[in-house]
């Protein structure tokens, strides 16, 4: 079985779509209809769910056709369906009809094992649909959703959207689109890479977009910046505990960055982030990293219901980050 990512899965017999990131897998399923289209706009497509499966399903659907068109044939939920369906796709996978692109989607989960194997002894292209849980595959999987549409972005403008959406991935593809649709020149014009600025026009208000910018600022020593940054994110009601959580994983890759033999590949950054971060890395020491990693973790006991005043508990964190980095 070969590995093919869902934007270059192309028309097969038979296709198999696993992995539980719904996204990934509807996107493959989308393509594949749109090729089947393309190839010939009589295709017939069927889809077998649980509502209309019934003993000879697949065979009904996959014979030949008095009128000869081709036949897709999707399988939304495998990993559901009962013995009878599987025992019928087993059947079939020795000798697919022509004509017929059997597209199979198994969303995770042990049940089906022996149809998983079988396929893949059989070589049938595989698309992975597998969660985005590396920072550096978010950005990547943003990367390409503009390369796609023909745009360039800056790569603080990717770390910013998967910084702001990131949690989900398809919240983070719509407003990736989004931004591609606002920020697309008329016809016949040259559109400028898409920058921070723009990304910050969309992520305004966004707790996790905002923690970042106070994060950024306050170890580049604009405090100022910073302080005026948390001053609008508490005015807009932003809950403290997601912030003080976003400026300590910026101060914590920070700390990562110094350390020995550390590089792109062991952190699961991409390199214009090690980049970046070891510049700023500059201006600071094991000394006032841990002062200021102190004043991360004093402010985020307090924000959890351990101070009086979260709000002040917040600003007073970003002040020592400040003093921590003018002190080294």
């Amino acid at each position: 079985m070969s590995d093919v990512e869902w934007h270059s899965v192309a028309l097969a017999p038979i296709v198999l779509i696993h992995g539980t990131e719904s996204l990934i897998a509807d996107r493959a399923v989308q393509r594949l209809r749109a090729l089947a289209r393309e190839n010939d706009d009589s295709v017939a497509f069927h889809e077998l769910t649980a509502e209309n499966i019934t003993s000879g399903s697949l065979s009904q659907v996959t014979s030949p056709s008095l009128f000869g068109e081709p036949r897709m044939v999707i399988v939304p939920e495998m990993q559901t369906a009962p013995e009878s369906l599987i025992n019928e796709v087993l059947a079939y996978i020795p000798v697919p009809e022509p004509d017929v692109t059997l597209v199979l989607v198994h969303r995770g989960g042990n049940r089906g094992k022996k149809l998983l194997d079988t396929l893949k002894k059989a070589g049938v292209p595989r698309v992975p649909a597998d969660p985005l849980k590396r920072v550096g595959d978010k950005q990547t999987f943003v990367a390409s959703e503009f390369a796609r549409a023909g745009r360039r972005i800056q790569p603080e403008a990717v770390a910013a959207l998967v910084d702001a959406f990131g949690t989900d991935l398809a919240e983070l593809a719509a407003m990736s689109r989004q931004l591609i649709d606002d920020t697309t020149p008329d016809e016949g014009a040259q559109a400028p890479p898409l920058s921070l600025q723009d990304v910050r026009s969309v992520t305004a208000g966004r707790v996790e977009s905002t923690a970042f910018a106070v994060a950024d600022a306050a170890i580049a020593g604009r405090e100022r910046e910073a302080l005026q940054l948390l001053q609008q994110a508490q005015l807009a009601g932003a809950d403290p505990v997601p912030i003080v959580a976003a400026i300590a994983a910026k101060m914590r890759s920070l700390a990562k960055v110094t350390t020995p033999g550390a590089n792109a590949r062991s952190l699961g950054m991409p390199d214009w982030m090690i980049r970046n971060l070891r510049r700023d890395a500059r201006s600071w020491n094991d000394r006032s990293l841990a002062r200021a990693l102190e004043a991360v973790a004093r402010a985020d006991h307090e924000v959890k219901g351990a101070g009086r005043d979260p709000r002040w508990s917040v600003q007073h964190m970003v002040i020592e980050i400040g003093r921590a980095r003018r002190a080294r």
